[in-house]
């Protein structure tokens, strides 16, 4: 019997192939567009003294597209821009964190060693024996700048870059009309600027030298314009910053990022520096920092610890007394998930207000019925007692609503058995209701503990972490300030030392407490789990 062979026929599926090429080109066009735009950030990023971000986009973007290129990896090309994104705003900033924790930035400590320096060579002071102006800028179709000077004897001056000042008279040079001071519409083809073209022209004039090397003329404010020079100067050979209006030399110290000077003042601005274990050193060490942590700590698991407690009793009760399915309790249920559905901010203000003790609904009513007004803001014990109140009014919708569907779950034969055995309505929610409730539930009560343990929300809306501990002022601490608070104290609070490095060294040592902390809770989980299983 002859064998029967079968060719392909190609001729169909061409179309495919020009949509297979297509899609190539396509592809690659894309990645390059991503590339190009990822390598322009990153050098841009790296030129300003922001290496690692700049690296770390760069390097995205080539993972990116070798995910994209290599066919063994094709499978994670959809998943790419998630991982990207992930890489960027989650993985990045967790280093970035440890990285500033080992270093010394914070106020004054911002830059690194160059930036400091081109910052502080900003600052112009007029060179001895100079002459200060007046000015005006113009500018001419080409965009070049020039600027017409106006000293205090009256004297006039136009100026342009690399060519020597001009002796002008006011009303008479150029062309006008002339404007208050004398300076004209138009002059050797430049136009003057005024209003808004004249504030975006100031940006770009500052990094001007107007007039020759021997003779030079910049801008030193929106007014004033002269013979100005750099108050700073820095000397790479020797390694030193000079301030050139007195001659002190001020020379870097690595250890600290500081220009110390040989009296021991130090220039306006630092650097930053890696500094080791220096951070959290401090944090155990320093009195003025440990005494007030170790409060703080202590209130925010009180903090997080009675808010899941409270707030899981009280919606298990509403659970348990409307775990009925006539209308009237499906009505009940909606009433009292309002506070869940009414935005957070908008219920912890209302509830500030209701707290005044200057009017307050609240304040106002016990006051009446007992004579006391309770001192919500002032005292520490009913600080917290009103955060735990407000923080349980915002929480028990939630814990009614998930208990509500656990109760639903639990089969009604197990409690027909334990009526049967004896067993009374104390003994039923003991040793029934209760563990095969926190089977379903538990791993909730440990992110609502997770949660409350970072509540930064509620404690700072409500009194501001008030009322203030005494002896804690830069930054004040207040006594219902938890671990969060308190790190965004140091890192940008009013009153602060805005010491990122320090914070970043708090926030990591939160970290690992909430992770210990998790992984406890999670072993009491399984035991729930175990009893479960049991019952």
């Amino acid at each position: 019997m002859a064998a029967v062979t079968t060719e392909k026929v190609y001729g169909p599926q061409e179309p495919r192939s020009f949509n297979f090429l297509f899609g190539i080109v396509v592809r690659l066009a894309v990645l390059g567009l991503v590339n190009a735009v990822a390598f322009w950030l990153g050098y841009n990023l790296w030129r300003d003294g922001n290496t690692a971000l700049g690296i770390v986009i760069v390097v995205i973007a080539l993972g990116v597209t070798v995910i994209n290129l290599w066919p063994s990896l094709w499978p994670l090309r959809w998943m790419s821009p998630g991982l990207a994104l992930m890489a960027l705003l989650a993985i990045y900033p967790i280093f970035y964190t440890v990285y500033v924790a080992f270093t010394n930035f914070s106020d004054g400590h911002r830059y690194t060693k160059a930036e400091a320096v081109a910052l502080m060579s900003r600052t112009k002071v007029l060179a001895e024996g100079g002459t200060s102006y007046q000015w005006q800028v113009y500018s001419n179709e080409a965009g070049e700048y020039a600027l017409w000077l106006t000293a205090e004897d009256g004297t006039t001056l136009f100026a342009r870059p690399g060519q020597p000042v001009e002796n002008v008279v006011a009303n008479e040079s150029g062309e006008g009309p002339y404007d208050e001071s004398g300076a004209p519409a138009t002059i050797d083809g430049f136009s003057l600027l005024t209003g808004g073209a004249r504030f975006q022209a100031l940006r770009d004039i500052q990094t001007i030298q107007f007039g020759t090397e021997e003779a030079p003329v910049g801008i030193k404010s929106r007014n004033e314009a002269g013979a100005f020079v750099s108050k700073w100067q820095f000397d790479a050979d020797r390694n030193v910053l000079i301030d050139v209006e007195n001659g002190t030399e001020y020379i870097p110290n690595e250890v600290t990022g500081d220009f110390v000077a040989a009296s021991g003042a130090t220039a306006p601005l630092g650097y930053w520096v890696p500094i080791g274990f220096q951070n959290f050193t401090r944090i155990f060490t320093s009195i003025a920092v440990s005494g007030p942590l170790i409060r703080v700590f202590l209130w925010t698991i009180a903090f997080a610890f009675l808010s899941v407690i409270t707030s899981f009793a009280v919606g298990l009760m509403m659970a348990l007394l409307l775990n009925g399915s006539g209308i009237r309790y499906k009505i009940i249920k909606s009433l009292l998930i309002i506070p869940y559905a009414v935005p957070g901010m908008i219920s912890i203000l209302i509830w500030r207000g209701m707290l005044n003790p200057n009017g307050g609904v609240i304040t106002s009513t016990i006051a009446n019925l007992t004579g006391y007004t309770v001192p919500w803001q002032t005292d520490a014990g009913w600080a917290k007692a009103g955060i735990l109140l407000v923080n349980l009014w915002l929480s028990y919708p939630y814990f009614m609503l998930i208990c509500s569907g656990a109760l639903q779950s639990i089969p009604s034969s197990i409690y027909e058995a334990a009526e049967v055995d004896g067993a009374n309505a104390w003994n039923k929610f003991w040793s029934l209701t209760l563990p095969l409730l926190l089977v379903a539930v538990g791993p909730l009560l440990i992110a609502s503990f997770t949660y409350n343990f970072n509540n930064y929300l509620l404690i700072e809306a409500m009194f501001q972490g008030g009322p203030t501990m005494i002896g804690t002022n830069a930054p004040p601490v207040g006594h219902t300030d938890n671990l969060i608070s308190y790190t965004f104290r140091f890192a940008f609070g009013a009153g602060g030392t805005r010491d990122f490095g320090f914070a970043s060294a708090i926030a990591i040592i939160i970290f690992i407490m909430v992770g210990l902390l998790t992984l406890l809770q999670f072993r009491f989980t399984k035991r729930w789990e175990e009893v479960g299983d049991n019952v």
